[in-house]
């Protein structure tokens, strides 16, 4: 692949954006290619946890800003983009993100989809939208609003300001910061140790919490408490617990 890595390694597939000349900028061959590994990530049995992140000095600085200035953005957004915000959208397994360096724009979009984001302190978040007058996308005002106070989304995307980890973290856009020199070794262990876990139970967890309503959370709970309790790794610790 040409812009992206795929890594697997305990039960972890790691999927980087590996175009650090270019602070790992977004171009239609790496959201394409993002695409296709996820939805092989999601296929993979093997594979129990996702972490998106940046090779080099950041998670992503946005759109490649060379893409032709008379182009149909809409349309670059309905095919290109929006292929990929679905699939990680749909994916069953949970999907980490670990941010280091920068992280902006349709960047930021795609890191706010994630299930969880583990942050390193030095982390700058830019809402660079409005600056180049455009309106934030790739799926960044929807999760926004869905993490954050949606007057204080709207009122940051106006602005088109910069803010550090630490804000990040107050508006609610922060799973856990961490310092910088020991990121990579945290985020490592947690993308294992969550993979360690009952797959059916993390899942299940996560499609709770996806629910739409309260009675569909309700009826999800049915389906996922009875698959889970049909599992060896429930019978198991049962098993475990009343030999104590």
């Amino acid at each position: 692949m040409e812009t992206i890595q795929l890594e697997r390694h305990n039960g972890v597939g790691w999927l980087k954006w590996n175009r650090p000349e270019k602070l790992n900028a977004l171009n239609e061959t790496l959201l394409r290619e993002a695409r296709g590994a996820i939805e092989e990530l999601v296929a993979d049995e093997t594979v129990q946890v996702i972490v998106l992140v940046g090779q080099g000095r950041a998670f992503s600085s946005g759109q490649d800003l060379t893409i032709e200035g008379d182009a149909d953005y809409g349309l670059y957004l309905e095919e290109v983009y929006h292929p990929l915000v679905r699939a990680l959208e749909a994916c069953p397994k949970p999907v980490i993100a670990g941010i280091h360096g920068v992280v902006a724009g349709a960047g930021l979009s795609l890191a706010l989809a994630a299930d969880v984001r583990l942050v390193a302190r030095s982390t700058k978040f830019s809402s660079a939208f409005i600056k180049i007058g455009l309106v934030a996308d790739a799926g960044g005002p929807y999760h926004l609003r869905r993490l954050m106070r949606p007057d204080l989304a709207l009122a940051w995307m106006w602005s088109g300001s910069t803010i550090g980890a630490e804000q990040a973290e107050s508006f609610g856009l922060v799973t856990e910061l961490i310092e910088d020199e020991a990121y990579l070794e945290r985020l490592t262990t947690y993308a294992e140790t969550l993979a360690a876990q009952s797959p059916t139970a993390v899942q299940g967890m996560k499609a709770l919490f996806r629910a739409d309503s309260f009675e569909n959370g309700l009826e999800q709970e049915i389906i996922w408490q009875r698959k889970c309790g049909q599992t060896d790794v429930h019978r198991q610790a049962m098993q475990a617990f009343l030999n104590r």
